[in-house]
């Protein structure tokens, strides 16, 4: 007699938007997915409670997140959006979530030009722009100007995110945060006024032995093109601003760039021009730190895989050469 085998029920999780609609305070945070975004976080717990919404991007999933949002009754409440810069067309979104009765606060600390500005503001109760500090550096302000908890996660965040590497505490955090599975741990332990504890230097001893053999494979197959600027084209395995750091040091270029299987790219440079070339590649960010994506299909992906050939590097030294 056949046995029958029960089936065991798997609990279906919810879609971002049943999230939204069944968020439990009315602040939803959409932010980027770096240090600066978990540190942003951070502060925005400190002030209105762990229960708020948190929705961690990437640069080019901003307008599909902006998407889901607009999909969703805001009843009031407030989107507060940080450590995302403007991107072309996503005004619209703007608009639409604003449509859809959000209060959008929007704190940012990239590089706008005031027609930019223009196109959002009629659509938010504030956009507050400042490329002085990090992303968390302008929420700490705007939201906890006399928290020294706050004012302490912000400095530390800031000393990583401009390139100051003055704290070696936000190196940690920084190395530790390029690993997405540990990001709201970090969040989490920054909303609590911890900066570095035995569990953060135990993860940070693990990634730093993954991240030295990655450096060294990235540089090996760099190519090196002269000309306006100095540009080391590698593939990415991993902590492109450490292996960009790395790559300065010993190849004495002036501007690096990183690419992933898929085709995304980040990108450094010491002319403040990095946000203008990214902007070219479906992408954005600082003038000295920025990513985009090239239009990867198959055949690309597998040449870096195998070969750490990177495709479309020739094309990205001329839009560089002529900024």
């Amino acid at each position: 007699m056949p046995l029958c085998l029960r089936k065991k029920s798997v609990e279906r999780k919810p879609s971002l938007q049943e999230k939204i609609v069944g968020r439990a305070t009315g602040v939803v945070h959409l932010t980027h997915n770096d240090l600066d975004a978990a540190g942003s976080d951070a502060v925005c717990r400190m002030v209105f409670g762990p229960e708020i919404l948190t929705l961690f991007s990437s640069v080019n999933r901003f307008g599909w997140f902006m998407g889901q949002v607009s999909g969703c009754n805001g009843k009031g409440d407030r989107l507060i959006i940080s450590d995302l810069g403007y991107q072309k067309g996503i005004e619209d979104q703007v608009r639409k979530v604003h449509a859809a009765g959000w209060k959008i606060e929007w704190y940012d600390h990239h590089k706008w030009s005031e027609e930019e500005m223009e196109r959002v503001r009629p659509f938010v109760v504030s956009l507050t722009v400042d490329t002085s500090v990090c992303a968390t550096g302008v929420v700490c302000a705007s939201f906890a100007g006399g928290n020294a908890a706050a004012a302490e996660v912000a400095r530390v965040v800031c000393d990583y995110d401009l390139w100051r590497h003055e704290d070696p505490r936000s190196a940690v955090l920084g190395m530790v945060t390029s690993k997405r599975e540990f990001l709201e741990l970090i969040r989490d332990k920054l909303a609590e006024g911890v900066i570095i504890d035995d569990e953060v230097s135990r993860i940070f001893a693990g990634i730093e032995r993954d991240k030295n053999a990655c450096m060294r494979k990235s540089i090996r197959h760099a190519r090196v093109f002269r000309g306006k600027y100095v540009i080391a084209v590698m593939p990415a395995y991993g902590y492109p601003s450490e292996t960009a750091a790395e790559a300065r040091r010993e190849l004495g270029c002036d501007m690096e760039l990183l690419v992933f299987a898929t085709g995304k790219f980040s990108l450094r440079s010491v002319a403040p021009v990095s946000h203008l070339i990214a902007r070219q590649f479906n992408g954005g960010g600082h003038p000295n730190a920025s990513g985009g994506s090239f239009a990867y299909g198959w055949r690309e992906r597998w040449m870096l895989k195998l070969f750490g050939r990177v495709s479309g590097a020739k094309e990205f030294a001329e839009a560089a050469e002529a900024v």
